[in-house]
Order: structure tokens, then sequence, then C-alpha cells
């Protein structure tokens, strides 16, 4: 499995993409707004009205219509839940591995469990989940997590430092190391948990993926769109985020069944978008590391091909040791 996991991870570094760009009004209705003479209550243009309607439109539009399945909106209330009470961001939990289970009362249990190396000073955080209500603990909850990377448990202070740290290989690679001696000192197990369901989705056979290609009835690129517009929904991405969104379609040793498969019992299409900064042939000639920008990295989210569901999804800043 470790070995899959690698080519997985090589493979995710070897993007290959194209900019599929949603269309997009917002620049021009602000303009439009700019140019009307009398912003007065009582006195609104025609134009005026057309651009507030079109305003609206821009900012709610992306997640009208969109279908998520229970368990989306389960893991949507625990991510709510993890930065609420305990302040991880998204980009954050790159240092975790986000499982979730659903339970016989109907409860979806989702744990985002330490890294590999990293599993005792980070813990499990464990987020219940019933009737849209997260209720979330920590297996630290009230140890000590004083003293920086010295501390043998590491809260939200260490996290906001590594993710700082992690465009630095040397700095990277200190705190990992760090994390690793700790884990070993206290002879962590290895935490029980079944494999991502994203991982083994690339690795099912071929007859779920070539029975979930026949299952189709969207097009391609429309399920490509509602991947994009529930990336762009969730995580609040702004104009000049969206801009630089690539959708990555793989490359010609992949078979044409290679994106889809069974995901929680439905046929899905597997849709992955990178967000990166640009990187110019200048910057390669000089050695320089690509640029990071605020919610850059990969998503993948997971769309029934037969109505357009989106039955799971995953963010992953590549920053937890990998990117």
């Amino acid at each position: 499995m470790k070995q899959n996991k690698e080519s997985l991870r090589t493979a995710m570094d070897r993007r290959l993409a194209f900019l599929d760009e949603l269309p997009s009004c917002r620049a021009a209705v602000q303009q439009r707004i700019a140019q009307e003479e009398e912003p007065e209550m009582k006195k609104f243009s025609l134009g005026f009205v057309i651009a507030m309607a079109l305003v609206l439109i821009s900012v709610v539009g992306v997640a009208a219509g969109l279908l998520l399945s229970p368990k989306v909106t389960a893991t949507q209330a625990a991510d709510r839940a993890l930065e609420e009470k305990y302040g991880i961001t998204p980009e954050m939990q790159t240092f975790f591995a986000r499982a979730e289970e659903e339970l016989d009362d109907g409860t979806l249990k989702v744990s985002y469990i330490g890294a590999e190396g990293m599993q005792y000073p980070l813990g499990t955080y464990t987020a219940l989940v019933k009737d849209g209500k997260a209720e979330i603990t920590w297996s630290h909850d009230g140890e000590d997590t004083a003293g920086g990377y010295d501390a043998e448990i590491w809260g939200l202070d260490q996290l906001k430092v590594m993710l700082a740290e992690s465009t630095d290989e040397k700095k990277k690679m200190a705190f990992l190391d760090r994390a690793k001696e700790i884990t070993d000192a206290h002879s962590t197990p290895e935490p029980e948990i079944a494999p991502m369901d994203d991982f083994l989705f690339i690795y099912q056979d071929d007859t779920d993926k070539t029975g979930a290609l026949e299952a189709r009835k969207l097009t391609e690129q429309e399920m490509f769109e509602i991947g994009k517009e529930f990336i762009v929904s969730n995580y609040s991405l702004n104009e000049e985020q969206i801009s630089r969104l690539e959708l990555f379609t793989g490359s010609e040793e992949e078979n044409g069944n290679h994106f889809y498969g069974m995901m929680n019992g439905k046929p899905c299409i597997q849709v992955e978008y990178l967000l990166y900064m640009p990187y110019t042939a200048e910057m390669e000639i000089k050695g320089e590391e690509r640029p990071r920008a605020e919610k850059d990295g990969y998503y993948l989210v997971y769309v029934n091909v037969e109505d357009g569901t989106v039955e799971r999804y995953v963010y992953d800043s590549a920053l937890g040791g990998i990117g």
C-alpha cells in the first residue's frame, strides 16, 4: 500500500491541466454600478436593478442547484466545527488524514488523524455529526501544548508555524523529524482506519470503473462544471483564485475509465482541479521555487455520473511534507 501511495503522489506531481474558466460577470457588474450617477435609496435606474440582480447571482449562483449527498453535508459540518472550535483551517488539514464512517444510528463519525509520523503530537480530532450538528473533541484536550516543537503535544500554535515553514525544505524536514521522534517515543500504534476512499477509488478494478463510465447520464463537461462550482462555493474562492483553477485531465497513458469508479456505492467520476501560482521559465532557470498563495493546492470532487450529486470531496494544500 505504501508503494501505491507514493505512486499516487508522484502522479499528482506531474499534473497536466487545461484552464477551464467559469463565465463571470462580476467585474462588469461592479463597473456598471460605479457608473450609476444617482445612488439614491428612492431612485433606482433599470440598469442599477439589473446590476444588483447580477451581483446576487454572482455571489450565490455557484452554489445554486448543487446536489450534495448527506455524507458531504455532514462532512462540511465537521470541517466547520474543526475550524470554529480548534482553529484548524482547510489548509492545515494537509497534516491530517480525514476519514468518514457512518454509524448504525445515522451519525457520521469524521476523524482527523495526525498524518504518518505525526500521529502522537497532533493526535486525533473526532467529530460526531447528526441532524446537521457536529460535536467535536480532540484526543489531547486539556493537555499542555506550550513550548513549540519541544512540546510533545502540538496544537494550533504549532500548526500555524508548520504551515509557514512547509515551503522551506530544511525547516519542513526539521518538524517532520521531530514529530516522528515524539511519535516513536510514545510507541504510538498505527490508527486502525480503512484506507481513504479517494485512494481506493483510483485502484478499483476495471469492472467497477467501466461500469461507472457506462452509467454516465451527464457529459464530462457538465460534471467538470459541477466539481468546479462545488470548489468555488465550499472554499469561497475569489475571482483571482477562480481564474487560476486548472482542470486535471490526466495523460495519454491513462485509460478512458481512469477517473471513474464507485464512491459510497454510487457510480462517480473523480473531478480534480489544481490551484497554483504561475511558474515561469525564468523562475525555473534561476532555480526558484514556485510561489504560493492562499488556498493553493489540489481539490478532488467525486460527482455522481447519474444525477450530478457530490458524493465526497478532498482538499490538500500539498504542504504536509509532500508539496
